[in-house]
C-alpha cells in the first residue's frame, strides 16, 4: 500500500515544494483519501522516472565516451582470460564507492577499451559523474594548463568525476614533466576516486613511456594498483575476428 511518506519523497525528489507543503497539510488535517494518494502517486511516479532517465542520459553525455558499449556487447568466448562474471561483480560491488581502480593491460584490439566503456556506462546511468579521455590527450591537456598556469585548475577538474577512465597508455613516449602532471592527477585521485586505466604494454615498461621516470612510474603504479582489480587480456585482436571467421570458412570450402 502507498503510505504519504511514498510519496512525500517522490515530490520532495522533484522540488516540487509547494505540492509537498500542501499534500502534508491536507494529510494533517485527514482530508485525503487512499484512492487520491494512489492517483497522486501514479502521476508523480511517472515524473520521477522521466527525471531519472533523463539524468542518466545526462550522465552518459557527459561521460564523453566515443561510443557506447555495454558488457552484454563483448564477447567473453573470444577472450577466455576475462570472465563475465567477474566484471559483474565489480561492478555490482559498487567499486566506485570505495574508490578503488580497474585496469585492463593486453594487446591492441582486445577489448580492454570497450570494457573500460561498458563499466563507465554502467556507473553512468546509475546517476555517478564519469569522465572518458584517452592518455595523450589528457596529457596535452595537462601541460597546457601548466603553461598557462591553471595547472591546479585543471587537475581539480578531472578531480571531480567519480570515475575517470584513461584509455591507452603506453602508445606515446611522453617528457619526464608529463609525467610529475599525470602524478598529480593520480595522487589527488588516490583513495578518493576510482579510474580505470587501459594500456597496451606490461607495468615493467611504463617507465619507458613515462619519462624514463623510474621513480615516479613506481609512484604511480602505487597508486593505482593499491586498491585495483587487474586484468591482464591474454586474447587475440577482436579486430581481426571477422577476418579469421571468413578465412576459416574459405578454406572449408
Amino acid at each position: 500500500m502507498i503510505t504519504i511518506n511514498d510519496v512525500l519523497e517522490k515530490l520532495k525528489y522533484l522540488k516540487l515544494n509547494s505540492a509537498y507543503n500542501h499534500l502534508k497539510e491536507l494529510n494533517l488535517a485527514s482530508e485525503i483519501s487512499q484512492e487520491e494518494l494512489n492517483g497522486i502517486n501514479k502521476v508523480i511516479s511517472n515524473e520521477v522516472e522521466a527525471k531519472e532517465q533523463n539524468n542518466r542520459l545526462y550522465n552518459v553525455k557527459v561521460a564523453a565516451f566515443p561510443f557506447v558499449k555495454t558488457i552484454e556487447d563483448y564477447d567473453f568466448r573470444f577472450q577466455p582470460s576475462i570472465k563475465e562474471e567477474n566484471i559483474k561483480n565489480i561492478i555490482n560491488s559498487g567499486f566506485y564507492e570505495e574508490a578503488s581502480n580497474i585496469l585492463f593491460i593486453g594487446n591492441p584490439g582486445t577489448g580492454k577499451t570497450h570494457l573500460s566503456i561498458a563499466i563507465g556506462y554502467e556507473v553512468a546511468i546509475k546517476r555517478n559523474s564519469v569522465y572518458f579521455i584517452k592518455f595523450n590527450k589528457l596529457i596535452n591537456l595537462l601541460l597546457k594548463a601548466y603553461q598557462e598556469g591553471l595547472l591546479e585548475k585543471k587537475i581539480r577538474h578531472y578531480f571531480k568525476y567519480k570515475l575517470l577512465i584513461i584509455d591507452e597508455i603506453g602508445f606515446n613516449e611522453i617528457s619526464p614533466l608529463e609525467a610529475k602532471l599525470f602524478f598529480q592527477l593520480i595522487d589527488l585521485r588516490y583513495e578518493k576516486r576510482s579510474t580505470i586505466i587501459t594500456s597496451n604494454i606490461s607495468f615493467e615498461k611504463w617507465a619507458e613511456i613515462l619519462g624514463k621516470d623510474e621513480m615516479i612510474t613506481k609512484a604511480i603504479l602505487d597508486r593505482l594498483l593499491h586498491h585495483s582489480y587487474l586484468f591482464n587480456i591474454t586474447g587475440p585482436s577482436y579486430r581481426i575476428k571477422d577476418k579469421l571467421k571468413i578465412k576459416h570458412k574459405s578454406e572449408e570450402s
